[in-house]
């Protein structure tokens, strides 16, 4: 998902099935002139996966339900956490009463699985779909002679203009599991964030749980034995 300005309200926006989630009555307070721009920015009408899960703090989302401003036939998925809202393009448009895009093709009806499901795409997606190719066996833990740090391929960090939201990617060699510990110097705290639950080769975070002004490294803690990297110091790109 990339980070979006619509409104001044900051949105998680997927353009592959035009998808969003936005922060705590955001999605109020966007403009119908908005709601109708975001739902249009999608390149396709693929939605894959099978887990409803908040991108901010990975909880599981539940539809909004006994809410009198939803429509009939509208479905709202909600965070019990953050709060934050998960929209589809077709409810989005629904929710702020506009028009419906032009009605998908009977093929891509057939394409799209019920119940529906959130795909969350990588903003890296380019060495994502390259580690895919490298295949390799699934290990849950790792040699116990192996260092943490041999398994990183690569990291990459970003935020969004505010520094609201920290984008934390980063690929294994071996499919693992994976935390991520992040240490802010400036006020000596940490914070752990559960990453990938299932053995992976490509890991993706998004919080906003971290003031991106301070001093911040990181820790990423590898398998179910939690085998840590060296603490490397936070660099946002």
């Amino acid at each position: 998902m990339s980070v979006v300005n619509f409104d001044n309200e900051i949105v998680l926006h997927c353009t592959t099935c035009g998808s969003s989630f936005f922060d705590k009555d955001g999605i109020r307070h966007i403009s119908s002139a908005s709601a109708r721009k975001i739902a249009e920015d999608a390149q396709g009408h693929y939605i894959l996966g099978n887990k409803k899960q908040c991108p901010k703090d990975h909880a599981e989302l539940a539809q909004k339900i006994n809410d009198p401003q939803i429509p009939k036939n509208t479905i709202l998925l909600e965070c019990p956490k953050c709060f934050g809202i998960f929209a589809y393009p077709d409810d989005l448009l629904k929710y702020k009463g506009i028009r419906e895009l032009t009605p998908l093709s009977p093929l891509s009806m057939k394409l799209l699985p019920a119940p529906k499901t959130i795909f969350m795409l990588s903003l890296f997606a380019v060495f994502s779909f390259a580690a895919l190719l490298n295949f390799g066996a699934i290990s849950r833990n790792f040699s116990s002679g192996s260092k943490a740090d041999e398994q990183i391929k690569k990291v990459v960090s970003v935020s969004d203009d505010k520094k609201h939201y920290l984008f934390f990617d980063f690929i294994t060699e071996a499919s693992l599991t994976s935390k991520v510990r992040f240490i802010d110097k400036s006020i000596n705290k940490e914070i752990l964030k559960l990453v990938s639950t299932e053995p992976k080769k490509i890991h993706h975070l998004v919080t906003a749980e971290l003031d991106l002004t301070h001093e911040i490294y990181y820790q990423i803690l590898l398998g179910d034995n939690e085998k840590p990297t060296e603490e490397k110091r936070l660099e946002i790109k």
